[in-house]
């Protein structure tokens, strides 16, 4: 049957809505219909594997998605998380390398293969673990900041994980055509690690003077750096007033103005090398609920138009773009019996590898290196277990654009990919009571003191 997009789309919005009532009825995520739909359509025909307009939309729901949570998280909640995350983002995207890299040796992969499988196992796919903790509601609480801002973290180094381990590969592949002896360029490094600088230091200058709305009357007698610095670039900044941008007309264009702003920095974004989602995020996470606020002096309530605006960019995020994306990602599972008998064994040695070694690496390190409580750090633990978008990346480039992993390498990627990013919101759901204490974890009959004994609340 010939698929046009109209069809398609039914097809897709009317899966979502499916999902959504099956995962309310069920108590359950709708990520999880939404990715196991994707994956059972695609593969009887109903949707089609690859769908270049789609993939476009999918793109607009990590977007928004990404935006929307930034817009729920308090700026100064983000900034603590991101000093006790480094840790986590670290060590938590070191172990599941070495899962990956040593699978590969084990079924008797060579070490290019090797180092692509441990580069795929890296990157943390945060738009997946943040749904399923808003669906739960423990979105706002401190363990999904660490998983957040340990995300932001993870994605600047497996970039720079990109830069420096695929150019090794290209130039040591006997399949690679047209590139140069030698190895990785240096060049090449240390323009990535240039990008990273430039763009968060430009993200921070803008949101920290140029979204504010009020320029300092004038310096005091004797004004500290800080103070220097906030009143000459407030001033540079000042043609542009958000605040009088999302009012304009009594705010009947807000929404379009905030989405076009996180459009924007999610341009600038893709523009130094990262997903258009980190600068949706830092979008979100800059806009204040001040900024919608009209006279005071009025009788309406002054933060009426701040939830009107966030229940239409939660919709648009949540309910419609949003789960479009994970309808997409379960369209690229293909089920090939032939080739899954196979390699069954090297998905499962694969998913179980990555799945212990992502949960104890992020979960030691939020509770030792972050000081995270004993719930928290298994719950963020869980949260970094989803694989997506750079994932992806990695296995287009190694299989459809070079061919240096075979048919079977790739589907044992793509299944265990498939099988991490559905554990995710399974075993949050499982370990919620857990996190919010109302019940006690055991192992085998006895508690976990060993692991609770510093534990500090930080909910």
């Amino acid at each position: 049957m010939v698929l046009n997009i109209w069809i398609i789309s039914a097809i897709i919005l009317a899966t979502v809505v499916v999902s959504k009532l099956i995962a309310k009825k069920t108590a359950t995520v709708d990520v999880l219909w939404l990715i196991i739909f994707g994956a059972l359509f695609a593969n009887i025909g109903l949707l089609p594997m690859e769908n270049e307009t789609l993939d476009i939309i999918g793109e607009w729901g990590i977007v928004f998605i990404m935006f929307a949570l930034g817009f729920d998280e308090d700026l100064s909640h983000f900034h603590e998380g991101l000093l006790r995350s480094w840790g986590i983002a670290l060590i938590g995207a070191i172990f599941p390398f070495f899962a990956g890299y040593f699978t590969a040796q084990f079924f008797g992969y060579d070490t290019n293969s090797a180092l692509l499988w441990g580069l795929t196992m890296t990157a943390t796919a945060v738009s997946l673990t943040m749904v399923t903790l808003k669906n739960e509601d423990i979105h706002k609480t401190t363990a999904a900041t660490g998983i957040m801002t340990a995300a932001v973290i993870d994605d600047v180094l497996s970039l720079i994980g990109v830069a420096i381990v695929v150019p090794i590969v290209m130039a040591s592949s006997a399949t690679a055509v047209g590139v140069a002896e030698g190895g990785m360029d240096i060049m090449i490094l240390g323009l990535i690690l240039l990008k990273v600088v430039v763009f968060f230091s430009l993200v921070i200058v803008f949101g920290l003077f140029a979204f504010p709305d009020k320029v300092p009357a004038k310096l005091p007698a004797k004004p500290t750096l800080w103070q220097i610095a906030d009143f000459y670039f407030t001033k540079i900044f000042q043609f542009i007033n958000v605040r009088d941008l999302l009012l304009a007309y009594r705010g009947e264009f807000t929404p379009l103005i905030m989405i076009s702003i996180a459009m924007s920095l999610g341009a600038i974004a893709y523009l130094f090398g990262f997903h258009p989602a980190i600068g949706a995020y830092m979008a979100g996470l800059f806009l204040k609920k001040e900024y919608f606020i009209f006279d005071t002096k009025e009788e309406r309530r002054v933060d009426q138009h701040f939830e009107n605006s966030k229940n239409v960019v939660d919709h648009i995020a949540f309910t419609v773009f949003g789960p479009i994306f994970f309808v997409t990602l379960g369209m690229k599972i293909h089920f090939d019996l032939a080739i899954l008998s196979g390699i069954l064994p090297a998905i499962l040695v694969l998913f179980l590898m990555v799945f212990v070694f992502q949960i104890a690496s992020a979960a030691l390190a939020a509770r030792y290196t972050g000081n995270y409580s004993f719930e928290e750090s298994v719950m963020i633990g869980f949260g970094m277990l989803g694989r997506a978008e750079l994932a992806f990346i990695v296995i287009n480039l190694a299989y459809t654009e070079h061919h240096i992993i075979s048919d079977a390498q790739f589907s044992t990627l793509i299944f265990t990919l498939f099988l991490l990013n559905i554990s995710v919101p399974l075993m949050i759901k499982w370990w919620k009571p857990y996190y919010l204490k109302e019940k006690e974890f055991t192992l085998l009959g006895r508690g976990v003191e060993l692991f609770k004994k510093r534990t500090n609340s930080h909910q």
